[in-house]
């Protein structure tokens, strides 16, 4: 599902970036209702926004890490599109369990007494820091993965150039991270067409006979298929041989 900002992220992306702002705007909110000694109020917003960053976690953040850097971890500095979001995940869960520590500590009686901090402003300013730091990776990895791939986008065909390309059978349509539809039905001689709308990625075969190579948002491939058969893809970066994860099935017949 398209987004809503305008910079070319997925509906899940755009409202995940909105809300880590709102959490980290929401945790400073908390800092300041510390300091004017409403200390009640600070534990419902901290707790609140570290709750519902676990949430955030497991349904949109989890799910992007395991597939871009734990399916490929030797991609993980390669480049900006990979490294924002490596950094970010294991920053981001290390500052959460960092989070809850302090949280632990500082309201309920669960952590060992010879396990508590004494200096109660350090840690939670330093929690609030390294909060904003993952947001700025965040942002970072947003602008990386849809707004720059979104500028550099392969600009639209000419009339001239449509008229002469092959008669498509079935278009296929790739965000993060799925392909849409899953699986089409193209006649012998057929030309599927494939489109990156989100993210970066690649449309291989399981057997090898065709390979995009690495597409961006906005780029088109196309592959004429003139045997009969079923031919098994993935995305090299999210998916893998077998139909698991990102992968999709072109049946010819």
């Amino acid at each position: 599902m398209n987004g809503f900002l305008g910079f070319g992220g997925t509906f899940a992306a755009d409202l995940n970036l909105l809300l880590q702002l709102a959490m980290a705007a929401a945790l400073t909110v908390g800092m300041v209702l510390a300091r004017k000694k409403l200390f009640r109020a600070h534990g419902v917003v901290q707790s609140s926004v570290l709750l519902l960053n676990v949430i955030a976690i497991a349904i949109v953040m989890w799910p992007s890490f395991r597939l871009t850097i734990l399916r490929h971890p030797d991609h993980a500095v390669r480049d900006a599109y990979h490294a924002f979001a490596f950094f970010h995940g294991i920053l981001g869960a290390l500052v959460e369990l960092l989070g809850l520590y302090v949280l632990l500590v500082a309201g309920t009686n669960m952590i060992p007494e010879r396990l508590h901090f004494k200096n109660y402003k350090l840690w939670m300013r330093a929690t609030l820091a390294l909060w904003w730091v993952v947001v700025i990776l965040g942002l970072g990895t947003y602008y990386v993965w849809y707004v720059q791939s979104s500028s550099a986008a392969t600009p639209a065909t000419t009339p001239a150039a449509q008229t002469a390309a092959p008669a498509v059978a079935a278009k296929v349509t790739m965000s993060n991270f799925k392909f849409d539809p899953q699986e089409v039905t193209v006649p012998v001689g057929g030309t599927v067409d494939w489109l990156d709308d989100t993210g970066r990625h690649t449309v291989k075969a399981d057997d090898g006979s065709f390979d995009s190579g690495t597409m961006i948002a906005g780029a088109h491939f196309q592959h004429k298929f003139e045997k009969a058969g079923s031919y098994p893809y993935y995305c090299l970066f999210h998916g893998s041989k077998g139909g698991h994860d990102m992968a999709g099935t072109v049946i010819v017949k």
